[in-house]
């Protein structure tokens, strides 16, 4: 019996899109994964009903400091369950002081040891990062042996412009089993939101995301208020919360389509997913976007994707699946619309997945990629 390499974890914290990879990292290795925070700090999830979907235990290292206006924090503690654990592969996230210190640490302490750091970088965020996330990233690529990627535009970037780093893309999906099942659970839930909002017959353009400025939802309502003026049956769904939200809504109302833009809330677990089942069409408009896990979502469900191309999530799409475009380019968004919306649907039946690739075919290279 072949055993087990010992791999430790580090993360700032668990959220839904990525259960099924710790899931998967814990069956592979004899594994141990702290995360820094109890949630997230953009959103607060069910963490509950997250924790009943793991193979693992949560362990958390939550002492230290939050920065509240630049999202960075220093965590005590780690250095101890480095020693502690002796692992074969330890990983990391981004290219901050807890990697630094944890890679610089483990090559004295742990030679054989090999270091690895998740980076969810777009190529936007690569190329536009502050000072201090280039510099901290010059310093861990002297200690590292690798970094994870979350999708194939950032992996070519960072082969041009840091060649002796080796590197794989892990992009941020989902088991479509589990998806697709708790899709399929939520059928009756689709069929309410049909009803209460009267969307029986009508196109739909779907977005679920954090009402917030990068988001680029004002542009969004700026482009879908010349389209829907010419075209009555079409509705615009906003899934989710944020600190944009009334601005949001006084600006459809200035445009004059409240009447098409729907503010359905912030959902989670089924009553999200069958979001996807009333859908035509889902919509990412980022201006700055690392990945987009909704975007995987989407595909999943068979619902095609018009996604901005500064999104990471913008590497999935492909001429079978959706469009991409330029955010800043009202009539490049309009254009496709008039192209997209001409056709429906017509069915609350789950479609097949549109997605270009499965997480089962992903994460099998991921666990070559540690195990070399």
């Amino acid at each position: 019996m072949v055993m087990k390499k010992k791999l430790l974890v580090f993360h700032r914290a668990l959220a839904p899109y990525r259960i099924d990879l710790f899931n998967e990292l814990n069956e592979a290795f004899e594994t141990d994964i702290y995360f820094f925070r109890k949630n997230l700090r953009s959103q607060n999830f069910n963490m509950k009903r997250i924790e009943e979907q793991l193979n693992f235990q949560l362990k958390f290292l939550t002492f230290g400091y939050d920065f509240r206006h630049s999202g960075r924090m220093i965590r005590f503690g780690y250095l101890k369950k480095i020693l502690h654990h002796k692992p074969d592969i330890l990983i990391c996230l981004e290219f901050n002081l807890i990697t630094f210190f944890s890679a610089l640490f483990t090559k004295i302490i742990l030679p054989k040891t090999k270091v690895y750091t998740l980076c969810d970088d777009s190529v936007d965020v690569a190329e536009n990062c502050s000072k201090i996330r280039k510099t901290g990233r010059i310093l861990c690529f002297l200690l590292l042996d690798g970094i994870v990627l979350g999708n194939d535009f950032a992996e070519e970037w960072y082969n041009k412009h840091f060649p002796k780093i080796k590197t794989i893309v892990s992009p941020i999906i989902q088991k479509e089993e589990r998806i697709r099942r708790i899709m399929n659970e939520g059928h009756s839930i689709s069929d309410k939101y049909i009803d209460k909002y009267h969307l029986q017959g009508k196109n739909i353009l779907l977005f679920v995301g954090r009402l917030v400025k990068v988001k680029n939802l004002k542009f969004l309502l700026e482009v879908f208020s010349q389209y829907v003026s010419e075209n009555k049956n079409t509705f615009l769904i906003l899934v989710g919360d944020g600190e944009m939200k009334t601005e949001l809504i006084r600006i459809s109302e200035k445009l004059k389509i409240e009447e098409y833009v729907i503010f359905a809330g912030r959902f989670e677990n089924e009553a999200l997913y069958a979001w996807y089942r009333v859908a035509d069409y889902f919509i990412l408009p980022s201006t700055s976007e690392t990945f987009g896990a909704v975007v995987n979502e989407s595909l999943i469900a068979g619902v095609p994707v018009i996604c901005s191309n500064l999104a990471g999530a913008s590497c999935m799409i492909n001429e079978l699946n959706g469009v991409t475009f330029n955010p800043y380019d009202q009539e490049n968004l309009l254009a496709i619309f008039n192209e997209k919306f001409s056709t429906k649907k017509n069915t609350l039946s789950l479609q097949d997945s549109l997605m270009p690739y499965t997480f089962k075919e992903r994460i099998s290279e991921l666990i070559t990629f540690l195990n070399e």
